[in-house]
Order: C-alpha cells, then structure tokens, then sequence
C-alpha cells in the first residue's frame, strides 16, 4: 500500500513537473517578483539619468494578475488542494463547507494585517460572504505582547466575542494590554470574573503557539499570510488579487458569482 501510495504522489507531482501545491505557489511568487523587477528594471534604464524612476501601479497590478493566470492556468491538471488542510478549531466566519476556505495567519500588532482588515477584509465578505468560510489564526511572532493578545482573543471566543474583539484590536493597534483587554470585554459585556481569570491563567497561550507552528509548517513566513482553498498567498495583497483567485475557484466549484449582480 505505501508503494502505491507514493507512485500516485509521484504521478500527481510529474504534471506540476515535480513540485508539491506549496512548491507550485512558492513558483508563482518568484516569477511575479521576477516580472516586477523586469518592469521596473526597464523603466529604470530608458529614464533619463537626473529623472526619478516611475512605474504605473496599475499596470504592474494588471500584469502581475495576468502572469497568476497564465501560471494557475497551467496547473490546472495538479493535484487539487485541500480547501481544509490548514483549518482547526479557530475562530471562522460564514458556512462550515463553504466552497472557499480563507485562512489567514496573522498578528495584531502587525500594520500590514491592519491594512487588510481596513482595505480588503470587510469587501471580500460584502461581496463573496455566501461563498467563503474565513477562518483568523495566530501567527504571534511581533512582539513580546503579540502572544498575550492573541490570547485575550481567544478569550473573547470562548464568550462568543471573538469578531469584536478582532476589530477592537486592528483599531486600537497602540492600545493593546492588559488594561485595553478588560476595558474591550466589558464593552462587549463579558463575564469579567471568567475573562480575567482566563487571562491571568495563560489559559490559550499553548493554543497562539500551535497555531503559529502550523503556519510555519505550511510555509507561511510573515504576516498576514492567507490559504486560499489550500494555495498560499503572502502579504497585504490587493483588493483584486483576492477577488481574481476566489473567481478562479469558484469557477471551479461551478458557481457564476458577479458581485453587487
């Protein structure tokens, strides 16, 4: 059995011409950074010498979303991710088997995590909540305090509370401790006496870790870092660099999804 179990991993990586779906995506980054230097590279040489180098945002938008095409394109025969692998018991939103899983590993002091909820959270969720389970885990590696309020987080879930708190925290990113956690849960009403003693006893500092373990083991290497049905993105990516990889998977899914429609 574990013979054939290895010759079909074997078959499945011979049409991504050998690479697992993490190595794929670790692919696709590189080339996309390849394409940008190449853009910004021959902006730089055709500029004359005492003038400074610009490059059209949107164009360089356009043709990094065209090259994730092409490639994604081409290993449309791969072995198809599991849009489950990396979900646990953490805090989700919208419906359990939704057909786009959205994990995203991240930090509460992290000013980039704090762009995505302001910019992209909040739309993707408005335009595709029907069709996405969007699942928060920790990956606390900031700051000494960046464990603590993962924790406090956690906290809140157990109370029901956890999306309150999460945007309490992107908020008031300079606020956070002790004083601002307990100030949060009684705004949200919490059982204080349950909440204190939660966090006074460290009671979800052994689950913060384990989550960040696992996002370094599924690759992910700083915040936020997302999954999107299994294919791993890094950083505040765009808007539109979501939208164009949900599209792709709920085509596969065979949903016809025009937003605002």
């Amino acid at each position: 059995m574990q013979e054939d179990s290895e010759s079909i991993q074997i078959e499945k990586r011979q049409s991504t011409g050998g690479l697992s779906p993490i190595g794929l995506n670790y692919l696709v980054i590189a080339v996309v950074c390849t394409v940008i230097g190449l853009v910004i590279g021959k902006a730089a040489f055709e500029a004359p010498t005492d003038q400074a180098v610009m490059v059209d945002e949107t164009q360089l938008r356009a043709i990094i979303e065209s090259v994730l095409d092409e490639l994604y394109a081409g290993a449309a025969t791969a072995e198809e991710s599991d849009r489950f692998a990396f979900v646990d018991d953490d805090p989700y939103l919208g419906e359990e088997n939704a057909p786009i899983v959205i994990v995203e590993f991240s930090d509460f002091f992290c000013t980039y995590c704090k762009r995505h909820f302001d910019q992209t959270f909040t739309p993707l969720l408005e335009n595709y909540g029907e069709y996405i389970r969007y699942v928060y885990r920790d990956f606390a590696r900031l700051t000494p305090e960046s464990t603590p309020a993962a924790a406090a987080a956690q906290c809140a879930f157990v109370q029901g509370k956890f999306w309150e708190f999460h945007a309490a925290f992107f908020d008031n990113q300079s606020e956070l401790g002790y004083d601002f956690y307990l100030k949060t849960a009684e705004q949200h009403e919490l059982d204080i006496e349950e909440y204190t003693a939660c966090l006074d006893e460290g009671r979800y500092i052994d689950e913060v870790d384990i989550d960040g373990f696992d996002g370094q083991i599924a690759g992910v290497r700083g915040t936020p870092g997302f999954f999107i049905n299994g294919n791993i993105l890094s950083g505040a990516q765009p808007y539109s660099i979501f939208e164009r990889m949900i599209q792709r998977e709920l085509k596969k899914a065979g949903i016809d999804h025009a937003p605002g429609g």
